[in-house]
């Protein structure tokens, strides 16, 4: 009972991050009837691209812990009590949604970053020569 109550938040966090991915790139997607808004709103700038990545990162961490937590309340209730293989294999699949999930925030970064140099660029150069 306590694994289906935990995996929710992850599985929510997973969704949000994967539909805020799709959208990431493309104003043809600002259109789209179910997709737009988050489209629109990743979009809006790469910072708030950065920071909607980094966010969701950082939530998916506490999130599988949820699910080893609930894992091992369940196991508690039962006759043979906790295993180890079972907390590894949630583990290994927290490490693959982050070995996914971190060059996708990463390379956000990288844009945002490029997109303050070229910013800071245009201010200290004058326009007219």
């Amino acid at each position: 009972m306590w694994l289906e109550i935990m995996t929710v938040p992850f599985i929510v966090i997973v969704v949000l991050f994967f539909l805020f991915w799709i959208v990431h790139e493309g104003s043809r997607w600002q259109k789209h009837r179910f997709l737009g808004g988050f489209a629109r709103f990743v979009q809006a700038s790469p910072k708030r691209n950065f920071l909607t990545f980094f966010i969701l990162f950082v939530l998916l961490i506490p999130s599988a812990l949820l699910i080893m937590t609930g894992m091992w309340w369940d196991s508690l209730g039962t006759t043979i009590g906790p295993q180890r293989t079972d907390v590894v294999i949630v583990m290994l699949l927290m490490f693959l949604v982050l070995a996914f999930a971190f060059p996708v925030m990463y390379s956000s970064l990288g844009t945002w970053r490029n997109a303050r140099r070229a910013e800071a660029e245009m201010r200290v150069r004058p326009t007219g020569m």
